[in-house]
């Protein structure tokens, strides 16, 4: 008895932390990280983005060395980092692959590259020949690969997929890590505007 009274407790008092803001249904999912942040900042970038700066001030544009699909070089850029045995990017291929097009029509207009982390460009090979909706795409080829990616776009770590917006200026505008979800459109718009 004295046990479950315990338990009970311990649980009242680490739901009385939790607070009112999130509240989860079934019916209702966990809020994203961007939706779950209750100082709102201005710039839609300070709360979605892992890496983020102003137009014309960011981190200038360097990837290490790639082969394969040319990567967008003016305008907005969008690179989406990937790999064949990343189940998550491979998810999210088909909805952000349909954004650009939503986006143009929504004032926001951006190319968007894919660029893998792949070892070799045998695996890439064989998995657009078993994909082939699959969009092209380049390939890592830098010895230094991911680490020397994030290394470049301001990251000490990551996982990918990461998400790389560039402005015209060529400089780093943005860089989420993590999956993207319909729920992200909204924002995406609004740092690219």
């Amino acid at each position: 008895m004295r046990r479950s009274i315990l338990s009970i407790l311990l649980l009242a008092v680490g739901l009385a932390g939790c607070g009112d803001d999130v509240s989860v249904t079934p019916e209702q999912p966990l809020p994203s990280r961007t939706e779950a942040v209750t100082a709102r900042a201005e710039d839609p970038a300070e709360r979605f983005c892992d890496v983020s700066a102003p137009v014309g001030q960011g981190i200038p544009l360097a990837l290490p060395a790639s082969e394969g699909a040319p990567l967008a070089a003016d305008g907005w850029r969008w690179i989406n980092v990937w790999a064949t045995w990343c189940h998550p990017c491979i998810e999210e291929m088909p909805l952000i692959s349909a954004w650009p097009a939503r986006l143009a029509a929504d004032h926001a207009p951006v190319s968007l590259s894919f660029l893998s982390v792949d070892q070799t460009a045998e695996e890439v090979t064989a998995y657009r020949a078993a994909h082939p909706d699959m969009p092209a795409t380049a390939r890592l080829t830098d010895e230094g690969g991911q680490t020397a990616l994030l290394s470049a776009i301001g990251l000490t770590a990551g996982a990918i997929p990461i998400h790389i917006l560039v402005d015209p200026t060529s400089h780093i505008r943005c860089v989420r890590t993590g999956s993207l979800a319909e729920r992200d459109y909204d924002t995406l718009r609004d740092i690219l505007r």
